[in-house]
């Protein structure tokens, strides 16, 4: 059991998650502070989370200045950063025949840059400051490698988009060429593809009754439902394992 709870001790850990605002990044920032790590979070807009060991950093991670500029800041307080957790995105909801290519630049620039970029600056961050170890977690989904099931959508309804789809397959791909590449490096890289999480006030009742339809565990997913992958991830338990894809969506992909 004392090797458990040291396996699972983040108590001497510095954890950065973009997008901590969203529905999944609040959970996740909640989750490593109860673990007892120091968690950075960073997001476009502001978050209403004021916990010990928490530090919110307002900025753009699209912007390479800036992600420069926030890992430096942190190193420079905390000597390291531990895990990366790539979480910030974004999804359009409208039908093809309306696509911009604004939507398609914002979708590709939030969902699958941004990783380049944070990696990318990590790697730089880690050689100089000759770090030993680091863990790197993206959040995909299921719909990176599986077409929506469009028999759930309607009317009113968010209909999952193309171009969130290949930018979570990007994510997928991402997660496989930098394990390949900075595994020499003693940094491990894995990703998350959840199923549909339930936000009852984003998602139709018609909706989500379609969906669980879908779903052998008969329910649609909550935050919870993704910790212990995140967990397991993050922690020494997962020094052999990198780039998985280990999918949490109830079984609907294979349903």
């Amino acid at each position: 059991m004392k090797e458990l709870k040291k396996l699972f001790n983040f108590k001497n850990k510095v954890v950065f998650i973009s997008g901590c605002n969203g529905q999944i990044g609040q959970s996740l920032v909640n989750l490593f502070l109860k673990l007892n790590a120091k968690v950075y979070g960073v997001d476009k807009k502001k978050t209403n989370i004021k916990k010990n060991n928490f530090s919110f950093i307002q900025g753009n991670i699209c912007n390479q200045n800036e992600i420069i500029k926030i890992f430096n800041g942190i190193v420079k307080r905390e000597k390291k950063i531990d895990i990366i957790i790539n979480n910030a995105a974004t999804a359009i909801f409208g039908k093809l025949i309306n696509r911009t290519d604004k939507e398609i630049e914002d979708v590709f620039k939030t969902n699958v840059a941004s990783i380049i970029n944070i990696i990318k600056n990590y790697t730089i961050i880690f050689d100089n400051k000759k770090f030993k170890k680091g863990k790197i977690i993206n959040i995909g989904s299921i719909y990176g490698f599986l077409s929506p099931d469009f028999k759930i959508y309607s009317n009113g309804n968010r209909l999952s988009s193309e171009i969130y789809g290949a930018s979570k397959s990007s994510v997928i791909q991402l997660t496989k060429y930098f394990a390949v590449l900075l595994a020499k490096k003693n940094i491990n890289v894995n990703c998350i593809s959840p199923g549909g999480i339930l936000n009852k006030k984003l998602q139709s009742k018609k909706f989500i009754k379609n969906y669980i339809k879908r779903v052998p565990k008969n329910r649609m997913g909550k935050v919870e439902d993704l910790h212990t992958a995140i967990i397991y991830l993050a922690s020494d338990f997962s020094d052999y394992t990198t780039g998985q894809n280990i999918i949490v969506d109830g079984g609907l992909s294979l349903s």
